[in-house]
């Protein structure tokens, strides 16, 4: 038989399977076994038909491609473009066109690949048929690359489990932007690009898992088109774990660019931690001239999320979700986006607000005030010179960076450049020092950290106890910082990105050390209708250095939420729906002796010496009377009173690295 005539049998053959596979289903719909055989049956008449015309569905593409090690969504490297390839081979198409697809393999596992690789294990029987490849489906592709043979048989079933999440009813303690993701670039044809994240932080009470999110983008600088002129996809993501990815045209303007997004299962926040869901926009391929430059803005309206309880809760209220200012992003021409950028951003490790402990005699060496990242894009980079802003606090005595430090520097990357204070230029939003003749290169992807340190002086007139000092890498620096790329050309002001903003440190000779801060809620349900009790508990650690001080015993509700410099005692909020009242109300304060601390003579302090301590415990109480005052209520510690003499008021304030300390959310009626 002629191969034209073979050719023309098998075509015929297969049309009429197809025929009769892809005829009206009758009335009852079919299981997943008789589809399940079906498909079978059909891959049985392909092979035997690909048979007659000389070819074999039997053997496979040869495997070029050493797999050693495991292969998940976010992985990226040569062996994920080799599975991509092996996948294509054999039939379980990745993508049909654009990235993906046969001959445009790349090397990014997403969740066409997760999904490719799935069907893959699900029809070769490899269990569980997730899309997680791991050592069984690598064994499986070795044999079949020894062989040259793989079989297209298997059953490939599967279930859906939910997420079992520990503790009872919770709730979003806090939600923040992730500082750095800021002003971001998406570029043509660029993926995955992040433009936008919240922190948010679960309460005690239990983990919760984020199930959808309302995202809303809307046009700013530049930008007329709809956002699938900009947008190939949207993408969310949880800690670096993939939930989410739709098509940039389901954002329209027939629904205002808004558009609640379901999240696959796993996204999940154990009690009291704090989880970064971060959205990344893919740019199209020839994006419009008209359009390079234009800039958006992202705002996340609501989140929603199921508790411990099973209760599913939509917050749109809590810290910065639902905030109008939202965060903005400008897209860009391919050339544009593939140029240079350092971006900049404040490290995790950087200090908090808090209290150090200097010298009335000597200076204090080498006090760590801000910690951040300087990251090379698009080319190597080299740094000339930087500059970095010192902030003395508002009524203070020191007036002056040279009141403070004697000497300040920075550390890169084990390397330090040192500059004396008084070399700083002062300005409004305090002093600049300019550590010049840096001359460092940052190769092309790689991340420097960059530490500032000072040599704090001894106090005296123009330093005293309670004054601050806060470093920064603001945006003003980074537009006077001298920068070049490879080539040795000044990098652009817009390809310099990001800012690392320090919080103030405190300096005493005398003073407190505040740790171990524990809280707790607990509600006691009345005898009749809207009686509820709550009752709250703070306690932490207060120890003294360098001298005897003096704690307040007595506490007060404020509704301040910026915490004063002098106090009349210990303070708190308690709130109801996040409103702050001071109604119904009492409280009490205990203290532990067993580390020195005693009551004081004259103004019933707890007085402590150099080195002692003392657990303080702050209890509040708030006990309904009616049905408007039913809610969620929470307590939260704002300052601790306490002062180098035996006083009965006006104690300096520490208010230092306060914003976490607060109880879990509790409901009263």
């Amino acid at each position: 038989m002629s191969k034209f005539v073979k050719t023309l049998v098998a075509f015929s053959a297969v049309a009429l399977v197809l025929g009769v596979a892809l005829a009206p289903a009758p009335a009852a719909a079919q299981t997943a076994a008789e589809l399940q055989a079906l498909i079978a049956s059909l891959q049985s008449q392909i092979a035997a038909l690909t048979a007659q015309l000389g070819g074999s569905t039997t053997g496979g593409a040869a495997v070029s491609t050493t797999f050693t090690r495991d292969l998940t969504l976010g992985s990226t490297g040569e062996d994920v473009r080799g599975l991509q390839v092996f996948l294509n081979s054999k039939g379980f198409t990745v993508a049909t066109a654009g990235a993906g697809a046969p001959g445009l393999e790349t090397t990014y596992f997403g969740t066409r690949t997760k999904a490719a690789l799935a069907a893959y294990q699900a029809a070769n029987g490899i269990s569980p048929a997730v899309g997680y490849f791991g050592p069984i489906t690598r064994a499986n592709i070795a044999a079949m690359a020894s062989t040259g043979t793989g079989t297209g048989t298997g059953t490939g079933t599967g279930t859906g489990t939910g997420t079992t999440l520990s503790g009872g009813a919770g709730s979003i303690n806090d939600v923040d932007y992730v500082s750095g993701i800021n002003n971001e670039e998406v570029g043509e044809a660029e993926e995955d690009q992040e433009v936008a994240g919240i922190r948010i932080e679960a309460d005690d009470g239990s983990d919760i898992e984020i199930t959808a999110v309302n995202l809303n983008f809307s046009k700013s600088t530049g930008a007329t088109s709809d956002f699938r002129k900009y947008a190939d996809e949207v993408s969310i993501w949880l800690d670096g774990e993939e939930l989410a990815r739709l098509d940039g045209d389901e954002f329209t303007d027939d629904n205002g660019y808004d558009k609640t997004v379901t999240l696959d299962l796993g996204g999940v926040i154990d009690a009291g931690e704090k989880g970064d869901l971060v959205v990344k926009v893919s740019g199209i391929s020839n994006m419009d001239s008209a359009d390079e430059g234009d800039t958006w803005t992202l705002e996340f309206e609501s989140v929603r999320f199921k508790d411990g309880s099973g209760a599913i809760i939509s917050d749109s209220s809590t810290g910065d979700i639902n905030d109008a200012t939202g965060r903005s992003f400008t897209f860009n021409s391919f050339a544009s986006a593939a140029d240079v950028e350092l971006k900049a951003a404040k490290s995790n490790d950087s200090p908090d607000s808090q209290v150090i402990n200097v010298d009335d005699t000597n200076d204090t060496d080498d006090v760590e005030l801000l910690v951040f990242t300087l990251e090379a894009k698009g080319s190597d980079i080299e740094i000339k010179d930087l500059p970095i802003n010192f902030a003395t606090s508002t009524g203070g005595t020191a007036t002056t960076l040279a009141h403070v430090a004697s000497a300040v520097y920075l550390e890169i990357d084990g390397t330090t450049f040192s500059e004396l204070s008084s070399a700083a230029v002062v300005g409004s939003a305090g002093a600049t020092v300019t550590f010049d003749d840096i001359d460092m290169t940052i190769e092309e992807g790689d991340k420097v950290t960059v530490r500032v340190l000072a040599d704090i002086e001894d106090t005296g007139v123009n330093f005293a106890d309670g004054d601050q000092l806060t470093a920064s890498y603001t945006a003003s620096n980074r537009a006077a910082a001298d920068i070049e790329d490879e080539t040795g050309e000044d990098l652009p002001d817009a390809d310099k990105t990001g800012t690392a903003l320090g919080d103030a440190l405190a300096f005493y000779d005398v003073g407190i050390m505040v740790s171990n801060f524990e809280t707790d809620a607990s509600a006691q349900v009345g005898t009749s209708a809207n009686d509820d009790t709550g009752v709250f508990h703070i306690s932490f650690t207060v120890e003294a250095f360098d001298g005897t001080i003096y704690v307040s015993t007595s506490t007060s509700a404020t509704t301040q939420t910026t915490a004063p410099a002098v106090t009349t005692d210990n303070t708190y909020i308690i709130t109801l729906g996040g409103t702050a009242t001071t109604t119904l109300l009492s409280d009490s304060l205990s203290y532990t002796t067993g580390d020195g601390a005693s009551l004081s003579s004259t103004a019933g302090n707890i007085e402590l010496a150099d080195g002692e301590s003392t657990k303080v415990t702050m209890t509040v109480s708030r006990t309904n009377t009616g049905p408007t005052n039913a809610g969620l209520y929470q307590t939260l510690l704002k300052g601790i009173g306490w002062a180098t003499t035996d006083i009965g008021s006006g104690y300096s304030n520490y208010r230092f690295d306060l914003d976490d300390v607060k109880t879990s959310s509790i409901s009263l009626n």
